[in-house]
């Protein structure tokens, strides 16, 4: 994903409070995906979604989905397991059943071969005082893999005695108590969501300038919010990604935009219909690594101080100078 999409759809994330938790805790943790744990009596959760947003298991995957609808999350297939029809359990018994008379009470064997003299039998076979010995030639096999091998699988039904390599595997639900076949699975894949590479480049750029940002103003005695949310005369809300209130009554509001080349003019529109509609002091629009020609004739014609630069350390000279902190 390049990067200004990236950024268009991190900011419709950040409108609601869970989203943000939710990045934030990835953010803070190095971590990039969110591996589904099996829980008894619940089946797959996501429990550092739950942890970061306060959610239920339903709720949080639900958010996780719907992350990888907007395209801030991949899904990356973690497992597939068997569930059941009828009530949608992940708790399920299997069972290798006999092919004849169909009980589960079946043993699994290995298949022993002699590598000298080629004889191969069940394993139970080749037992003789808690030793490995040929029943055909008689020798000690003492060496896995030299002496002896194991070359395959057994069964043997404990109630009608029918041997058989093949089983009859079917399942029990745990939580219905549903018996079913493979034919009547459901065999269903288990994800784990992963935060798209773009969309973390772009959150951790824009985490770093507002830190800086805040110390900033903090140390200026501004009281900051980041994100900041107010609501505008029309009676709409607006998010913006940082507001400042200084002890003079100065306010401030700061937008950040990020992109792989210099950045629209819409942006610069967009951002004055927010600014328009408040009664901050000042307003400034960073652009990352910079805004096209007609956007800072707008920005002029708007009064938008426009912050352009390549990295942190480049925004934050050019925000002193244009905010008068210098």
């Amino acid at each position: 994903m390049e990067k200004f999409e990236a950024c268009i759809r991190l900011r419709q994330l950040l409108v609601e409070e869970k989203p943000r938790k939710l990045l934030d805790k990835l953010l803070s943790s190095g971590k990039i995906r969110i591996k589904p744990v099996f829980t008894p009596g619940v089946g797959f959760r996501y429990r550092e979604a739950e942890e970061a947003t306060g959610l239920g298991p339903e709720e949080a995957e639900k958010l996780l989905d719907e992350l990888h609808q907007l395209g801030i999350m991949k899904k990356i297939l973690h497992d597939k397991t068997v569930i059941c029809p009828d009530c949608g359990s992940p708790e399920v018994s299997v069972h290798f059943n006999c092919p004849s008379c169909r009980s589960m009470n079946t043993s699994k064997l290995s298949l022993i071969e002699d590598m000298a003299c080629g004889y191969i039998d069940k394993e139970d076979q080749f037992k003789a005082d808690g030793k490995m010995v040929c029943p055909h030639c008689g020798r000690q096999l003492l060496r896995p893999g030299v002496d002896f091998r194991r070359v395959g699988i057994w069964y043997v039904c404990d109630d009608c005695g029918h041997e058989f390599d093949v089983p009859l595997i079917t399942f029990t639900c745990r939580s219905c108590g549903r018996q079913f076949t493979t034919e009547e699975a459901r065999y269903e894949p288990v994800f784990s969501y992963e935060l798209d590479e773009s969309v973390r480049d772009v959150a951790l750029i824009t985490k770093s300038i507002l830190g800086s940002l805040t110390g900033l103003l903090r140390s200026r005695g501004f009281v900051v919010e980041s994100p900041g949310i107010v609501n505008g005369r029309s009676g709409e809300k607006h998010m913006f990604d940082l507001i400042a209130k200084g002890g003079s009554g100065r306010t401030m509001a700061v937008e950040v935009y990020i992109s792989d080349n210099p950045l629209p003019e819409r942006v610069v529109t967009t951002t004055f219909a927010k600014f328009y509609d408040t009664t901050f002091s000042d307003a400034f629009l960073i652009a990352i690594p910079r805004m096209r020609d007609e956007g800072r004739r707008l920005a002029t014609l708007y009064r938008i101080h426009l912050i352009e630069g390549v990295n942190r350390d480049q925004i934050l000279r050019a925000f002193r100078a244009a905010a008068g902190l210098s």
